[in-house]
């Protein structure tokens, strides 16, 4: 009799002679995907067929290791990947200005957002915890944001001289519940995989992992192996410093929490930038 585990949106099936996972296909696309990187002698993501509408693949045990050693791994990973994909695309300044004034756009409704929220709260007698935390880092949340904006016009400056970019198979969804290290090291879910940029997969890596990875470390491995243009790195400084607006929730607890992670992560950045940019 088969043995049935379901995780999220995986089945885990053992029928005693091994263990396949079962995920609903979301993307028919993938496959050419997995292709494409098989081409490219890219081979760190497991073997899948399509069968019924899901995705089949075979069950791999995860080796234990610390959350630290596995985003190290991911990032060699990730390097190869980006090594082995990169390629040359022709820009027009048309499309780079439509990326600008997009980027810019957005910081400016983000640090609109910031800024009123503080004015609607800062002559509050008395604060909930969160926007008090709020308020007290204030300083270090709008720095950030215009620092974002520094950087993207530094990055403008030049990109907008060039005749292409850069660009290789991204993952873009660096989470490590997607990279699944054992005998074999595999990265899955490629449903938000997309040719861009390849520090867009650094700006995912470094915000879905910043409690655990060493930001000044890594981009130091990553850069001996694969060197930033200047461009790129400024983009990257961009979008680093840019954050999401905060959600409130009835739970100030929650509230809090949410705050207090987006704060050490914009101080983690600020660090990361502080040693390795010469304004």
């Amino acid at each position: 009799m088969n043995k049935i585990t379901k995780i999220d949106n995986l089945k885990i099936i053992d029928n005693g002679s091994d263990i396949i996972c079962l995920k609903k296909i979301k993307n028919i696309n993938v496959i050419e995907k997995y292709d494409f990187l098989k081409s490219k002698d890219f081979n760190e993501f497991p073997e899948t067929i399509i069968e019924n509408g899901y995705e089949k693949r075979k069950y791999l045990d995860e080796i234990k290791v610390t959350k630290e050693d596995k985003v190290n791994e991911l990032l060699n990973t990730i390097i190869m990947l980006h090594i082995k994909t990169t390629y040359y695309l022709n820009i027009s300044i048309e499309k780079i200005k439509e990326i600008y004034e997009e980027k810019t756009n957005q910081i400016i409704e983000i640090r609109n957002y910031y800024e009123q929220l503080f004015d609607d709260n800062i002559l509050n007698a008395f604060q909930r915890p969160s926007i008090l935390f709020l308020i007290k880092n204030y300083t270090l949340v709008i720095t950030s944001i215009d620092k974002s904006k520094y950087y993207l016009d530094c990055w403008y400056k030049i990109i907008k001289n060039k005749k292409n970019k850069r660009v290789v198979m991204l993952h873009n969804n660096l989470k490590l519940s997607n990279y699944i290290f054992g005998k074999e090291k595999w990265l899955i879910n490629w449903y938000n995989s997309k040719n861009d940029y390849q520090v867009l997969d650094l700006e995912s890596l470094f915000k879905n992992n910043y409690e655990y990875i060493d930001m000044k470390n890594s981009l130091s491995v990553y850069n001996r192996r694969y060197s930033l243009f200047e461009e790129e790195k400024y983009f990257l400084y961009s979008n680093l410093l840019v954050v999401d607006k905060v959600s409130f929730v009835n739970d100030d607890i929650i509230n809090t929490k949410n705050i207090f992670n987006m704060i050490s992560y914009l101080t983690k950045v600020n660090d990361l930038l502080n040693e390795n940019v010469k304004n």
